[in-house]
């Protein structure tokens, strides 16, 4: 049985957005670690060294600018010294943020997207039309996804520069904007061996 993979839509705020846009540094820690964990955690001093930056350096960012997006996933005691390992703390989330005459804004770190919609895209633009249109019929399975776009909604996402036929995380933006009175976030499954992202990690390992 083929297992699934599951991407979640959640807003954070454009504040924080820009502090990590507008940071090179910051981006590149956090495409190391989401690229990095995905067969597990790793220590501090392991994703510093995949960086080329100083320790004390990461851990700055990690604790002032970042500490929302990751966690101590466990604990290990080596040679009276105990060492952490961390992971993200929402390991299969892109992050989306609304601005200026709703212009949509993207954090993506396993995609390495970060930046506004129209210029950066969807993880899903290397996908096949019929690729793209078999995990849109998954995600309208159930869940968020199932219902349709209203025209305010395609609206928006044109406008942004997204052109129908949508595809899975265009319909998944709409979702998570719906959520946000609520503080809901959006959810999909698809086939991981159907993303052509995760294949790509599922090869590298």
């Amino acid at each position: 049985m083929t297992s699934n993979c599951r991407i979640e839509i959640q807003y954070i705020d454009p504040e924080q957005y820009a502090s990590i846009v507008n940071h090179g540094l910051r981006k590149d820690v956090l495409k190391a670690l989401y690229s990095m964990t995905k067969s597990g955690p790793i220590t501090k001093q392991q994703l510093a060294d995949n960086l080329r930056v100083g320790y004390h350096q990461l851990v700055y960012q990690l604790n002032n600018h970042l500490k929302d997006f990751w966690l101590v996933k466990e604990e290990q005691k080596i040679r009276g010294t105990r060492m952490e390992l961390i992971e993200p703390t929402y390991p299969d989330t892109v992050f989306i943020s609304l601005g200026k005459d709703n212009a949509i804004f993207m954090v993506d770190p396993l995609a390495n997207l970060f930046g506004p919609l129209h210029k950066v895209g969807t993880r899903c633009d290397v996908c096949t039309p019929h690729e793209a249109r078999r995990c849109v019929s998954y995600g309208a399975q159930g869940g968020c996804c199932s219902t349709n776009p209203s025209e305010t909604e395609m609206a928006l996402l044109m406008s942004n520069g997204r052109k129908p036929p949508f595809r899975l995380l265009d319909l998944a933006l709409i979702c998570a904007f719906r959520g946000i009175p609520e503080g809901a976030t959006c959810s999909v499954e698809i086939p991981c061996d159907h993303c052509a992202l995760t294949k790509k990690f599922i090869e590298l390992r």
